[in-house]
């Protein structure tokens, strides 16, 4: 089980101080506000400080760990107190804690939120360098890779539009409904 103190501990403080900017992206930054029309209903699932807020206009962010997020509350949470539902998601380093299971059963929460013919945007950390930082011991990386996004995408009826190695060894990964 994730310790979700422990995590939302961790991204207020350290990771707040030490992250890299959302520009610095190539894939997974600022480019995906111009992926979005004005129309699209989005969700930034653990927005953090929210750097999309004001460039995409119909946005929501859900963050348990900010206070710049819409709403301070979990992925688990909101599905619970909300149905809204949504063109498009960003997961950007969100769903990327826990076991398979942990993995699949967020990816399940998603599908709730997520319109017919929607888009999920990943950025990914498989933890290749993360796990040696010694403030990130105890923050339990799932093992993200190119294959294992084909596996559930294709597991949860999406298909796998772009899958690939963005900045700062990351995955980007674009699913569509």
């Amino acid at each position: 089980m994730i310790d979700q103190e422990y995590l939302n501990n961790y991204f207020g403080t350290t990771w707040r101080n030490t992250c890299l900017p959302i520009e610095s992206f190539e894939c997974s930054g600022l480019s995906l506000a111009n992926k979005v029309s004005d129309r699209d209903h989005v969700l930034d699932v653990g927005c953090g400080l929210n750097p999309f807020k004001g460039l995409i206009k119909n946005l929501v962010g859900i963050d348990p760990a900010f206070e710049e997020a819409d709403y301070k509350i979990s992925l688990e949470d909101f599905v619970s107190s909300s149905n809204e539902k949504f063109d498009v998601i960003f997961c950007l380093g969100s769903i990327n804690f826990g076991t398979a299971e942990d993995i699949e059963k967020q990816i399940e929460l998603l599908t709730y939120l997520l319109k017919d013919h929607g888009k999920i945007y990943w950025r990914c950390n498989p933890g290749l360098h993360d796990h040696k930082n010694e403030e990130c011991k105890g923050i339990p990386f799932y093992p993200w890779t190119i294959e294992e996004h084909v596996r559930l995408s294709d597991k949860y009826g999406f298909k796998l539009i772009e899958c690939k190695w963005d900045t700062n060894n990351r995955i980007y990964a674009e699913w569509k409904r």
